[in-house]
C-alpha cells in the first residue's frame, strides 16, 4: 500500500524496515540455534515479497531527487 504524502526518504526508510522484519522472521533466520531443522525453510511468496521490496528498494534509490 503505497502512501500519496510519503517522500521518497521515507519511502525508503518504511520499505527498508519491512524488508529487516522480513528477513528477520525467515525460518532461516534461526540456523544454528538449538530445535532448528534443515527442512525448515522459507516459502516463493515469502522470497517473492522480499525480492519485491529489494527491487523497490534499488528503484527508488536510483531516482534523482528527494
Amino acid at each position: 500500500m503505497e502512501k500519496k504524502d510519503e517522500t521518497k526518504k521515507q519511502r525508503l526508510a518504511r520499505l527498508e524496515k519491512q524488508l529487516a522484519d522480513l528477513k528477520a522472521a525467515l525460518p532461516e533466520h534461526c540456523h544454528g540455534t538449538e530445535g532448528y531443522i534443515s527442512v525448515h525453510r522459507a516459502t516463493p511468496d515469502q522470497w517473492g515479497k522480499i525480492e519485491e521490496i529489494e527491487e523497490e528498494i534499488k528503484r527508488l534509490k536510483a531516482e534523482p531527487g528527494e
